[in-house]
């Protein structure tokens, strides 16, 4: 028995949660539901679409999210990041909780200009790195997760 559950144990804490190349992801801190995110191997970063970006103080940035009201946050770091069309520029990091398969992440994303972009938040292989193993041939694992449970 305790063969069984040393076993159980081990295959939980290296097992992965699988997600598509896109979905639709929770942000509660901004009361936004169902946002279109890519799921990006590619990227080191994630990146929720803002407007309006304004450095308050040494700590806080304020912007709109996605278009909507009006956010001040904590500035958790502010770092070059060099977008996928080779140009580097300066972004604002801040911490959030982000709802993925049904499981609260909290990380790290840079507040981005993305209205040109399909996907209006970008995640990339910061958070993929945790848990993650991304499936290209599925899309909208955690929206239909959430929808299965609601009904």
């Amino acid at each position: 028995m305790k063969i069984i559950f040393c076993l159980f144990l081990v295959f939980n804490l290296y097992a992965k949660d699988i997600i598509g190349s896109i979905d639709k992801l929770d942000f509660p801190a901004f009361n936004l539901e169902n946002v279109e995110s890519r799921i990006d191997t590619g990227a080191t970063n994630s990146s929720l679409h803002c407007t309006n970006i304004e450095k308050i103080d040494d700590k806080f940035v304020k912007c709109n999210i996605l278009g909507k009201e009006s956010f001040t946050n904590k500035i958790s770091k502010i770092k070059e990041v060099k977008s996928s069309n080779g140009i580097s520029q300066k972004r604002y990091f801040i911490k959030t909780q982000i709802i993925i398969l049904g499981k609260t992440y909290v990380s790290e994303l840079s507040l981005n200009d993305r209205r040109n972009m399909t996907y209006a938040f970008l995640l990339g292989r910061d958070i993929l790195s945790q848990d993650f193993i991304v499936d290209v041939s599925k899309k909208d694992l955690s929206f239909n997760l959430k929808e299965s449970i609601k009904n």
